[in-house]
């Protein structure tokens, strides 16, 4: 594995990572172009397919298999979720208050608070767009690519981690500077799971997922 990525790494940029890089900013750029909720994730993964089996790939040689889920990713990335949502509105969330001087702004959330209906969808999407599709598009693919690509160095892991996290970070644009400050500690964290567990998502899936549904019911109940 390591001879692949220093082959990759040692390569000048090719017609194939231009068109990874483009293809990657379109994943990117859907949800924030007016595409549908329910259609910009299956764009998105459709394309990261494309260009994983583009580069003689699949989703298991990024650390995803559906056979890997079990009871104990589930548990462990789950609990470790909920704890970091409870870091988050106990000292994340006040510390970045005091250092930026605005709250979160969760407008585009209010039907969390107004409707149960609202707040149960809200949780059907904590798994399927922020568990499993921003943690297959970013930890997964993103993460990969990076590794794949950046000079070979004792600092590539790390870089990688870096890299993904400033552009997941960049794009929770549209929630503010709370949001994108926010955001980027979170990829911090999901960092350092996906770093423990390397070859299986699933742990980093359900800690996504339970981070939102944590953040989701704390706004139901009025604490956000």
């Amino acid at each position: 594995m390591n001879r692949v990525l220093a082959v990759h790494a040692d390569r000048k940029p090719s017609r194939q990572a231009y068109l990874i890089v483009l293809g990657t900013l379109c994943v990117l750029a859907a949800p924030h172009l007016g595409l549908p909720m329910f259609l910009y994730p299956i764009f998105g993964l459709g394309l990261c397919t494309v260009m994983l089996r583009y580069r003689r790939l699949g989703w298991a040689d990024v650390g995803f298999r559906w056979r890997a889920f079990g009871i104990v990713p589930l548990i462990v990335g789950g609990a470790l979720g909920v704890i970091y949502a409870a870091i988050n509105y106990s000292v994340i969330g006040p510390a970045l208050f005091r250092l930026l001087g605005e709250r979160p702004d969760l407008t585009d959330f209010a039907f969390v608070r107004d409707h149960l209906s609202g707040y149960v969808i809200a949780l059907v999407m904590a798994w399927l767009i922020g568990g499993f599709y921003e943690e297959l598009v970013f930890r997964g693919f993103l993460h990969d690519a990076f590794l794949r690509h950046l000079r070979v160095s004792s600092f590539r892991p790390l870089l990688a981690f870096a890299l993904t996290a400033l552009i997941f970070a960049a794009y929770h644009w549209q929630l503010g500077r709370f949001g994108v400050a926010n955001a980027l500690v979170f990829a911090l964290f999901a960092a350092a799971i996906r770093s423990r567990w390397p070859a299986n998502l699933w742990y980093v899936i359900s800690f996504h997922a339970c981070a939102d549904m944590s953040a989701f019911t704390l706004m139901r109940l009025g604490y956000l």
